[in-house]
């Protein structure tokens, strides 16, 4: 697109499939730096990127708070339009939640031109903050093709095999899973750097539970595309998690959590748990059981949002055209 630029401070698959199905360039600035010497210099290249290019529309990413801010104030004086893609964080905290920093990311949402959210039930919440939504959910990636020569992260071990995908963060109930597989014949793969995990949590994990440690891309991919069923899970209310996506594009059977923005999006392409471990052991015999049916459900399913993603992108791609070439007053 013209005259349009995205720009972010930490890439995240999202953002890199949305610009990529909008075809929008994608700018990432990365800082070295730690703290708030991180911020200030990837604030300064921006506002220098940005006097530069002078795009008509401007694209960013929330979290970053302080990109998105960053973005609000200097649009007066660059007079572009703005479109912030707002995570659930952003709309409503969960994990960072500080009344000061509610307020700024209410006002955020109020000021920006347009607020992409992933589901309904947030673009609500936007619109209840006077934001102005719209809603596009994540776009469904494409793996990297299996090939001999890939990296690999070890034969899988167990005869029921499932990856659980985390990031350690405080919505996550990483330790609810890990009791939840003691003792089963389920073999867990839990994704991430697990030195967030305690070193007495990491001493006392199941036998059946393996570790895995930050992976590259190619390795993590391949974990997936090995693994009989994915679990991703979260204790934001609303929240599509990325792993789901992830689950749809290789074909997997999938454990959400169970929250109604989940519910309504994947159906019965996924099993859904209410996070307690005796429930998440119950719903993974489950979806052993359900092997066959919930392998059918994620293609068909799969095939179904990659048409009707592209139909809203095509709707918001034609919305951020009528204003390349008119800067707001």
């Amino acid at each position: 697109m013209r005259d349009a630029l995205a720009l972010t401070w930490t890439e995240h698959r999202r953002t890199t499939g949305l610009c990529a199905g909008l075809d929008l360039e994608l700018v990432v600035i990365r800082a070295k730096n730690r703290g708030a010497l991180r911020y200030l210099f990837a604030s300064v290249r921006t506002i220098a990127l940005l006097l530069r290019r002078r795009p008509d529309v401007l694209l960013v990413p929330n979290p970053s708070l302080v990109l998105a801010t960053l973005a609000i104030l200097l649009r007066p004086i660059l007079r572009y339009r703005l479109v912030v893609d707002a995570h659930n964080e952003a709309v409503v905290p969960f994990i960072h939640q500080q009344c000061w920093l509610r307020r700024v990311s209410r006002w955020v949402v109020s000021k920006a031109d347009l607020t992409i959210v992933s589901n309904r039930l947030l673009a609500a919440a936007v619109e209840e903050q006077g934001g102005r939504p719209f809603t596009l959910p994540d776009r469904i990636p494409e793996p990297p093709i299996a090939s001999v020569g890939m990296a690999s992260v070890g034969k899988l071990q167990g005869a029921f095999n499932a990856v659980l995908i985390s990031t350690f963060a405080p919505d996550e109930p990483v330790l609810g899973v890990l009791e939840a597989v003691r003792g089963t014949s389920i073999d867990l793969y839990v994704t991430g750097d697990c030195c967030k995990l305690g070193p007495s949590t990491r001493q006392n994990v199941p036998r059946n539970v393996h570790l895995t440690g930050f992976l590259p891309e190619a390795e993590y991919w391949k974990l997936l595309r090995s693994a009989d069923a994915i679990v991703d899970l979260t204790l934001m209310e609303n929240c599509l998690v990325c792993g789901a996506y992830e689950a749809l594009a290789l074909g997997k059977p999938m454990l959400l959590s169970n929250n109604r923005a989940s519910v309504e999006f994947f159906g019965d392409s996924a099993l859904y748990t209410d996070n307690a471990p005796d429930d998440i052991r119950r719903m993974l015999g489950q979806v052993q059981s359900e092997h066959g049916r919930l392998v059918r459900g994620a293609a068909v399913k799969r095939a179904e949002l990659v048409v009707s993603w592209a139909a809203r992108a095509a709707d918001l791609t034609d919305r951020l055209r009528e204003w390349q070439g008119a800067r707001p007053e």
